[in-house]
């Protein structure tokens, strides 16, 4: 949608800049390019991007939404509301939009038909010519000029233009300003066909195309010799003194206007992607979600070899791998060496049946991070990049070993298969796994391996947690917002999000209400906040380290 309109509001810039510096000047050919590319930058220059943007990753935790106003106690406690989304206005855009370009198309089908038809038959007085096919009266006054006229049209592929300039009509139907454009091009085609055909002799040029203005006018498609539409400004132009050669200046001034669209369509790919350090996205998309199960289940089953950690072995590993359509993970190249079994590891556990059903299809590049807990990392160059541009990378996974020598975590007795599968069972009815979204951030750092204290660590081993649970949080805020009286009487319904900080010492700062229903409801969650109790913070590499969140609340007042 974002391309859409950045394409369509560019059009209109183009035109606009040939509107009021161009279309009075004698330069046909000139025009004819700068709209031809005008055309061709409109639909490039949204697609820009800067690479720098996309160096770095950092893992922002999403909450579930907790429903208030139409929930019952049970639902607040488990966080389960049964809520219906509405169509939103943009599926209704993209559905017209669609429609629209299927009518468009339709159009210009007739059209093609139409003109071919037109072509296989001869009428009295047609003078008119598509692609390499001419068709001319022979019997009609002035035929033999008429015919250079044609010929010009042929040579120069003018057809080409007009047939492009179809495609573009379907696809921005709904832009009144691809009409004039189309118009403009046509008035510069016949401008180069008339200024070669008259020579030196504009006035009896003139008086043929005056002759010819009750002529039969030739199929849309197709190059008429007696469009009577653009009669007047052929004539005006043909008569027209020649431009100055300094005129050829007002090109230039088109530079710095190409340069504010570059910056423009950066800024907004940024924005619409994620933006700069701390700025939220909404939603996280399928292949997003796709690629963080894959990580997540691979690095459940990735071990760390015993021989590994009796050696002290950690570094970065990195491989890529080929899911196919069959389900089936393929291909696996490792793209540097770890050594200690490491590699023997990472294929037993992509072989599972579990990582490979989760695993998206496609081509991937991994990097798997070995790490010994209170062992500081070995000082490794970072692993090559992919050999071959068609392997997307899906980030990093960090495994965590204990050396022999320190104590492991206290053992935790195995439930029995009945407990498991109904504890698991429970766990996703209540609490729905945190969606994760990546956030793009400027790089900071790199290369060095010396934390800084106020970073947003790239992934976290184990996650903050607030007293109780997630369930009891959730519960805690259902049951202590204070609904506003200003938002009662006023109806408010809708959702709020406010985005905090996990410290290294449990408590939550830097609260924000990022989407805001107005009448104090942002305000009533920050103040809820503000009264929690401490999480447990996240921990990374033995060290507690701060971890950002997305906190969403559905207030569905029940009037």
């Amino acid at each position: 949608m974002m391309y859409l309109l950045l394409a369509n509001l560019y059009l209109c810039v183009f035109y606009g800049f040939y509107y009021v510096f161009l279309r009075r000047e004698t330069f046909f050919q000139g025009n004819r390019i700068y709209l031809l590319a005008g055309l061709l930058l409109a639909f490039t220059l949204p697609l820009a991007e800067h690479g720098e943007f996309d160096n770095t990753v950092v893992y922002q935790y999403h909450l579930p939404v907790i429903h208030l106003g139409d929930a019952t106690p049970e639902q607040l406690a488990t966080g389960v509301t049964a809520v219906e989304s509405p169509t939103s206005i943009r599926q209704y855009l993209s559905i017209g939009y669609v429609i629209g370009c299927l009518i468009a198309a339709l159009f210009v089908v007739m059209q093609f038909v139409y003109t071919i038809s037109a072509l296989r038959k001869r009428h009295p007085g047609q003078a008119y010519s598509f692609f390499n096919r001419v068709r001319i009266d022979q019997a009609v006054y002035g035929s033999h000029q008429i015919i250079n006229h044609e010929q010009v049209h042929v040579r120069q592929w003018h057809s080409a233009d007009i047939v492009m300039m179809q495609v573009v009509k379907i696809l921005n139907w709904f832009n009144p300003v691809i009409y004039f454009y189309e118009r403009a091009l046509r008035l510069q085609h016949e401008y180069i066909a008339d200024g070669k055909t008259a020579a030196n002799d504009q006035l009896a040029y003139a008086e043929l195309l005056v002759s010819r203005a009750m002529g039969l006018n030739g199929p849309v498609l197709a190059n008429s010799f007696s469009n009577k539409t653009l009669l007047k400004r052929r004539l005006t132009m043909l008569l027209r003194d020649k431009s100055s050669k300094y005129s050829w200046f007002r090109y230039a001034f088109l530079l710095p206007i190409v340069i504010g669209m570059v910056i423009f369509s950066i800024a907004c790919n940024h924005q619409g992607k994620g933006g700069a350090a701390g700025t939220t996205s909404e939603k996280s998309t399928a292949a997003t979600e796709s690629a963080h199960a894959f990580k997540k289940e691979l690095g459940m089953w990735v071990a760390y070899g015993e021989e590994a950690l009796r050696s002290g072995t950690q570094g970065v590993l990195a491989f890529t791998f080929e899911k196919s359509k069959a389900g089936r993970i393929e291909d696996i190249q490792f793209l540097n060496e770890l050594g200690s079994g490491q590699e023997a590891e990472v294929i037993k556990a992509l072989q599972r049946e579990n990582v490979e059903r989760v695993a998206p299809i496609g081509k991937y590049m991994v990097s798997i991070s070995f790490r010994i807990s209170g062992v500081d990392p070995t000082d490794m160059p970072p692993p090559p990049p992919p050999v071959s541009s068609d392997y997307t990378s899906l980030g990093e996974v960090v495994i965590v070993g204990y050396a022999p020598e320190l104590p492991p975590p206290p053992p935790v007795e195995p439930p029995t298969k009945k407990e498991a599968g109904s504890a698991a069972a429970k766990a996703e009815k209540q609490y729905p796994e945190p969606t994760v979204v990546q956030v793009k951030v400027a790089p900071s750092g790199q290369g060095s391996t010396e934390l800084d204290p106020n970073q947003l660590f790239q992934s976290v081993e184990i996650d903050p947690n607030p007293p109780g649970g997630m369930a009891a949080f959730m519960q805690y805020i259902g049951a202590n917002y204070d609904y506003p009286q200003a938002a009662i009487e006023a109806g408010v319904n809708g959702q709020v999000q406010v985005a905090f900080v996990v410290e290294k010492d449990g408590s939550l700062t830097d609260l924000k209400v990022i989407k805001d229903l107005k009448y104090g409801t942002g305000e009533a969650a920050i103040r809820v906040l503000q009264s929690s109790s401490k999480w447990s913070p996240g921990i990374q590499n033995g060290r507690a380290v701060r971890v950002a969140y997305t906190l969403p609340i559905r207030l569905n007042l029940q009037q």
